[in-house]
């Protein structure tokens, strides 16, 4: 049984086997997360046709996740300690904290520059590189979406608002349970993920506004064309030169337009999973006290850093032609040294 949370003997801690559980959780979670983000990094770098302004973006989103995934390790080493202190020395246990509050800050910061750009390329009907659209103005949108989340993460405690180090009753590197605005503190960093969402979804409810009103106003322009026509007493030639002109004008419009909206529907499929992952720990932010969701909370934040990949994988033609051939080549040599 665990012990009780107003013990006055002993601090609380939960459950051994509930942090063994975690410890399994986020070791899978490290390792896929890891692999997986390296690999999108990767197919980035050698991949012409992913060298564009959105994926700036999407490997930045990648090297948060890589950080994420890499600060799992020290907190498997808290989890396993029993003796109520980090193992580690804690300044240690702090810098983790603040690297794994940091790369959710950043995540949830670059979901909403991609948003931003996803509106901006396609309410404007930018192809190539024009306007803020550069690599090197999203260069600087990198640099700002890092000292914002640094900042936001560090400023609060320096202020004496929550202290990161080791929680003994979770087992993890993220507030100590010692200063009592650390709820304060969480309360801060759930509104400003919540505000970074709510602009992330402003975003797309644009992108899906214009969206529907190109593609009225383009019925509307291709049926008045093709009554125009069918009353024209132009030339039999003249017909079938128009009529062979504007076939062939709709096709266009529609790839360009479809391939930018496949590329938003990737991205926003990334920000509902996020979403989700967030929720099930926001829900513990408006939970007084130390409770066992909290954990299992973390666990599913956590599952973000390595579902990027696999929808990236599973819905992104270009980033799985590049996992394949990446992948592929990997495999070939090892196969000749086995033969």
């Amino acid at each position: 049984m665990e012990a009780s949370p107003q013990s006055p003997v002993e601090a609380p801690t939960l459950a051994f086997h509930h942090r063994v559980i975690a410890v399994l959780v986020l070791a899978g979670l490290a390792i896929i997360g890891l692999f997986g983000n390296t690999l999108v990094i990767f197919s980035v770098i050698t991949t012409k046709k992913l060298r564009t302004v959105t994926n700036v973006l999407v490997v930045n989103l990648a090297v948060a996740d890589i950080l994420t995934c890499s600060s799992l390790p020290f907190q498997i080493a808290g989890l396993l300690s029993q003796t109520g202190k980090y193992p580690i020395p804690e300044i240690i246990c702090a810098i983790i904290a603040g690297v794994t509050s940091t790369s959710v800050c950043c995540s949830v910061s670059n979901l909403v520059a991609i948003g931003f750009v996803r509106w901006y390329v396609i309410t404007r009907s930018i192809r190539g590189h024009q306007g803020i659209n550069t690599p090197r103005n999203i260069a600087k949108v990198v640099l700002i979406i890092w000292m914002e989340s640094i900042a936001l993460i560090i400023i609060p405690p320096v202020l004496g608002v929550g202290t990161l180090g080791y929680s003994r009753y979770y087992g993890l590197c993220t507030l100590s349970d010692t200063n009592p605005l650390a709820f304060v503190y969480v309360m801060f960093q759930g509104a400003v993920i919540i505000t970074a969402l709510i602009l992330t979804l402003t975003f797309y409810g644009l992108i899906l506004r214009h969206v529907l009103q190109h593609n009225k106003q383009f019925r509307d322009k291709f049926a008045d064309d093709k009554a125009s026509d069918s009353s024209s007493a132009e030339t039999q030639q003249n017909k079938t030169s128009s009529s062979t002109s504007q076939d062939s004008r709709p096709p266009m419009i529609k790839a360009i337009n479809q391939k930018e909206i496949e590329i938003t529907k990737n991205v926003f499929t990334v920000v509902c999973l996020f979403m989700i992952c967030f929720v099930a720990q926001s829900v513990n932010f408006l939970i007084p006290g130390l409770s066992l969701s909290t954990l299992y909370g973390y666990m599913i934040l956590m599952a973000n850093s390595m579902v990027n990949p696999i929808i990236y994988g599973l819905k992104h033609p270009n980033f799985q032609e590049a996992f394949k051939r990446i992948l592929c080549r990997r495999r070939r040599p090892l196969e000749r040294v086995s033969n």
